[in-house]
């Protein structure tokens, strides 16, 4: 199984005849925690062929339920490890039977010994809330941040509803949603939309609040409030109370670049209990569905727009300028660049 296979693939055929690297100027995938599958996608002792990152990977699950994820390509002979099995708690080549463990090393081969080089890039894992998270960096570093775990069923919520949709476009571009409150209006046709307050800016986590209005079936007035919180641009959390109802949603928009050029985006919610459970649970499907509504009408705008990096705005766009300076921070190749210096060269 595949795990790309699933989600649905958003534009048009004329829209695939112009490459994304014409219209978008980011530099390089941004460090972060990512989706990499929900956990239902991966069962105990199956191995999963995935691509992230530019990168063929293996994600699997051992037999006591560890997730990992790792190259895709034996080091022994290159074999691809996706016809590989889950032998305890290791992972098995299909071609010479090598055995590696969770953190990538051989662990087991033919012959008096086992190679010390012998080893599989890895990456770090977390899971919770029904989701895999695996952290990317360039150069391989720890995790410098952490993901929420957000309130489940032992807690009074429903699991997390989730749809997937694949995009040409980046993290950074979708992630900008969580401030560009002038497009509400305009390109999802709310009544009306605004932003409250400041940015809070506190290293890798930005938080904001905004309003909605607009007209439930047409005809009846309905009041929402979003508080956002975006740790990183691969995950994007907006807490959702709806007064009239006493409703309390949680949604999750979840960016995963396949490449420089694609990302899979995942959108999902769960909502509190609220009265009988059959209206807990359409209350969860009604927010999952209008969310994946809203995500499939902005994504022929993401993969046909250009990026301005000194974009013309308006009052009422919200603090966009903010958002991107905070971006900056997860680029290490442009902090790189901007210090580099030049070799010297002999008179």
């Amino acid at each position: 199984m595949n795990l790309h296979s699933g989600p649905e693939r958003a534009g048009s055929a004329a829209k695939q005849e112009s490459k994304l690297g014409e219209h978008f100027r980011f530099p390089g995938i941004p460090v972060g925690w990512y989706t990499v599958a929900t956990s239902k996608e991966v069962k105990a002792g199956q191995v999963v062929p995935v691509k992230y990152f530019g990168e063929e990977l293996i994600l699997y699950r051992t037999e006591s339920g560890e997730a990992h994820l790792t190259g895709a390509y034996c080091p022994h002979m290159g074999a691809h490890l996706a016809k590989g099995t889950v032998q305890g708690e290791n992972l098995k080549c299909p071609f010479h039977g090598f055995q590696f463990g969770g953190d990538g090393r051989c662990v087991h081969a033919y012959g008096k010994s086992v190679p010390r080089k012998a080893k599989l890039d890895t990456w770090p894992i977390r899971e919770h809330n029904g989701y895999i998270f695996a952290w990317y960096h360039p150069e391989r570093t720890q995790p410098e941040w952490d993901i929420p775990v957000l309130p489940g069923p032992e807690e009074g919520w429903t699991t997390f509803r989730t749809r997937a949709i694949q995009v040409s476009s980046h993290p950074q571009e979708t992630s900008e949603n969580s401030v560009d409150v002038g497009h509400f209006v305009q390109l999802h046709g709310f009544g009306d939309a605004w932003y409250e307050g400041d940015l809070e800016i506190q290293g890798h986590l930005l938080k904001g609040a905004y309003g909605i209005k607009y007209m439930l079936a047409g005809k009846i007035p309905l009041l929402a409030k979003f508080n956002v919180e975006v740790h990183g641009l691969g995950y994007s959390l907006v807490r959702v109370t709806l007064p009239r109802f006493d409703a309390e949603i949680n949604l999750l928009v979840l960016s995963t670049p396949i490449d420089a050029e694609n990302i899979i985006l995942r959108t999902s919610a769960a909502t509190k209990n609220w009265g009988p459970r059959a209206w807990t649970y359409f209350v969860r499907e009604a927010a999952s569905f209008g969310l994946n509504r809203e995500v499939g009408q902005d994504a022929p705008v993401w993969e046909t727009k250009r990026y301005l990096d000194k974009p013309l705005l308006a009052e009422g766009d919200g603090p966009i300028a903010e958002y991107r300076r905070y971006c900056k921070q997860f680029y290490p190749q442009r902090a790189e660049a901007k210090t580099a210096k030049l070799p010297v060269v002999a008179a």
